[in-house]
């Protein structure tokens, strides 16, 4: 099926369609060239029947923001698309199941591959410890681009797209003046991602004065504590660069006010001591061993086998055949008592004479 493209020397893609907030954006990406690189990505817009080039993807994306505004469930990412760097804004809505929708929250994702945004759910609730289950979730990327379509920038959103979950989810907004890079591991850690100097250039020309990316350089351990600090902060021409290390440290400092710190459970709590203590506090009788019982059973329905009793008699009571068992234990051990008693316990109570040794008697003959 690819043997035209075997056969040409370039190979182009034209994606898009979608109308988003008014604008009419085309990708075209080079699959194959053989007279320069295929990394070079251009972004058109389709004016009065023609296509027209973009210069600045990043304020177009950016046109309908308000920077001085800090929002709900809105979080900007510097992705790469080819060789060129642009910024785009990731939103999310996070809102309680409907009665009529089911005890599990519908996920419905725009312009992000669906398994990211699953697995940004799944290490929120893991690392840090935010629940979604009982929620829908709603994750768009504005201006109709496609992160996961020819692009390997899916990962570098993860960030972006986690603290937009958590801002929608706990109403807490994002700080405006803040962009965000950074890929997500399952561990709840941040993966430095490629050619972060374009995205430092890329932020501070479209006015940021802050952002929180992974560490890029080895941590260094503070001599005073004796630990790895959580997260560094540096200023790198004009701009404050945040490096984090953990997936929480970024929330708490993308967001402009910290999460709630949750409470954790003792082991020594209220919950064991309310326990009851003894079968009279549960409600119950006492409650014998099935063993026991069994074992008294059988004694008692072998004696009734055993014991013929003619009619007009009285059958024993559970108790008198007890005691009768403990009279014939009593009985026996008597009967071993006197026995071992009337052992002889000399040669004269046996009544025979003394016993010579063999070997004595042998060498008194031999003598005579």
């Amino acid at each position: 099926p690819r043997t035209v493209e075997h056969m040409v020397d370039c190979v182009l893609y034209l994606e898009g369609g979608d109308s988003v907030g008014g604008t009419h954006l085309r990708m075209l990406r080079a699959a194959k060239n053989r007279f320069g690189s295929s990394d070079e990505v251009g972004v058109y817009e389709m004016t009065h029947g023609r296509l027209s080039p973009v210069s600045d993807p990043s304020s177009l994306f950016l046109a309908n923001r308000l920077d001085t505004e800090d929002s709900e469930g809105c979080a900007i990412s510097l992705v790469l698309e080819g060789l060129r760097s642009m910024t785009v804004e990731v939103q999310a809505l996070v809102t309680p199941v409907s009665a009529s929708g089911g005890s599990f929250g519908r996920r419905t994702v725009g312009g992000i591959a669906p398994s990211r945004v699953l697995l940004m759910l799944g290490v929120l609730q893991k690392r840090c410890g935010m629940s979604f289950s009982r929620q829908d979730v709603y994750v768009n990327v504005v201006g109709g681009i496609q992160l996961h379509r020819g692009s390997k920038e899916g990962s570098a959103s993860d960030l972006a797209t986690a603290i937009s979950l958590v801002s929608s989810l706990s109403s807490i907004p994002v700080r405006s003046d803040t962009a965000f890079v950074g890929e997500v591991g399952l561990l709840g850690e941040l993966r430095p991602v490629a050619q972060m100097e374009k995205r430092l250039k890329e932020a501070r020309r479209m006015g940021f004065s802050r952002i929180i990316t992974p560490r890029s350089r080895p941590q260094k351990r503070n001599k005073r504590r004796g630990k790895f600090s959580s997260f560094t902060t540096s200023s790198v021409n004009g701009i404050e660069w945040v490096e984090c290390d953990k997936l929480l440290d970024a929330i708490n400092l993308g967001l402009v006010a910290r999460l709630p710190k949750r409470r954790r459970v003792g082991k020594n709590t209220k919950k064991s001591s309310s326990s009851p203590g003894s079968i009279k506090e549960l409600g119950l009788d006492e409650i014998l061993d099935d063993d026991e019982d069994e074992y008294t059973f059988r004694r008692a329905k072998g004696y009734r086998q055993n014991t013929s009793v003619p009619n007009g008699i009285d059958r024993p009571s559970f108790d008198e055949m007890l005691d009768h068992d403990e009279d014939e234990d009593a009985i026996g051990s008597e009967k071993m008592i006197e026995n071992t008693h009337s052992s002889p316990g000399s040669i004269k109570e046996l009544g025979l004479d003394q016993i010579v040794d063999n070997d004595e008697d042998e060498d008194e003959n031999a003598f005579e």
